[in-house]
């Protein structure tokens, strides 16, 4: 990321804690909107999936997409979107790379079945399977994610153990 980006970004940052503090607008509507700001800028790379559940492994292997969502917050360790962003505008003012680093990790999100996501519990890593970030896998593809045979499918085929579980 260029410097110029990361100070724009952390312009906005801080405006958006000002926004907050000033209870001009419902804290909500900062947070939705700082939310949809930076998932602008990293465009393809927000949301994108670090971990497929077995369940979710097992039913894109077929190249089934229908019922797989992405989570954000169900793995342990993660915050959901909300917490994320009320925390780093709320909490104490923080540099460019502290509050970033918090907004892009907990902005990870898990490929789950519908079922696995209703049910609301936070997923062990002996749950999930994860994606080899360096393959840039399963990209946002619009209000979903992508799912291409050549890549993200191959991938699933050649993993061993999406059968066996």
């Amino acid at each position: 990321m260029k410097q110029e980006e990361q100070q724009r970004l952390h312009q906005f940052y801080l405006a958006s804690r000002d926004l907050i503090c000033s209870n001009i607008v419902p804290k909500i509507s900062v947070q939705r909107s700082f939310d949809g700001v930076l998932e602008g800028f990293r465009r393809e790379d927000s949301w994108r999936p670090s971990h497929v559940t077995y369940a979710a492994a097992a039913r894109l292997v077929t190249g089934n997409t229908n019922g797989i969502q992405r989570a954000h917050g169900i793995m342990q360790g993660r915050m959901d979107r909300y917490e994320r962003t009320m925390l780093i505008l709320t909490g104490p003012e923080q540099d460019f790379d502290d509050w970033w680093g918090v907004w892009t990790s907990n902005d990870a999100t898990v490929l789950v079945t519908r079922e696995e996501h209703i049910v609301n519990r936070k997923l062990g890593p002996e749950e999930v399977v994860p994606i080899p970030p360096e393959l840039n896998l399963f990209g946002t593809g619009g209000f979903s994610f992508k799912f291409r045979k050549k890549y993200e499918l191959a991938w699933l085929k050649t993993w061993a153990g999406v059968d066996g579980k």
